[in-house]
């Protein structure tokens, strides 16, 4: 995970942080309000600018930037299983790989440290269904950039020959697959 930092209070107070880095709600979905800033002067900005928003109360996160290389995986993991993955490779001109900032999403098969790497975090978090975003630090590793306890996920996530959407019912309700449970999904 990269370093992060929970800031708090007026600007006078900011932590010594190493730049550039990226500030977003501790609570936020779709990319939105996350600033990736270069120094110290662009920080206190991005915090002036945020500041009027409901969700700053509880205060903004900065974590150091993880090197972008145009694209992540989320991994879906149902009680510990990864039931699906997906790619995301960020629109042109952007860094983020937010769907709702027009990144595209294709089918992936993550490599196994990938998917040891999502189901420690995922365990660590407590949470029975969570995504799992993975940012590429280079050859064969990864970084955890957060964990999506209401994760969007799509058809697009499934492995092949797979439904991910009734491996998810499957891996929560403790049943052993797809079979019998992906009639009632896609009946939904």
């Amino acid at each position: 995970h990269p370093r992060t930092v929970l800031i708090e209070g007026a600007a006078e107070d900011l932590p010594d942080l190493d730049y550039p880095a990226v500030v977003k709600p501790r609570f936020g979905s779709w990319g939105r309000d996350v600033v990736l800033c270069r120094n110290r002067s662009e920080l206190e900005q991005a915090l002036a600018s945020l500041a009027s928003r409901p969700w700053f109360l509880s205060g903004v996160l900065a974590q150091e930037l993880i090197p972008p290389l145009g694209h992540d995986l989320r991994l879906v993991v149902a009680k510990g299983t990864v039931v699906g993955a997906a790619r995301r490779t960020a629109a042109p001109g952007e860094w983020r790989t937010n769907v709702a900032l027009g990144a595209s999403v294709s089918r992936a098969s993550p490599p196994p440290v990938a998917s040891k790497l999502a189901r420690a975090a995922a365990a660590a978090s407590g949470l029975d269904l969570v995504g799992v975003d993975l940012l590429p630090t280079g050859p064969g590793g990864f970084c955890v950039i957060e964990l999506n306890g209401a994760v969007d996920f799509r058809p697009a996530y499934s492995f092949p020959g797979r439904n991910v959407f009734a491996d998810a019912v499957a891996a929560l309700s403790g049943g052993s697959g797809s079979l019998g449970v992906s009639a009632v999904v896609a009946a939904s």
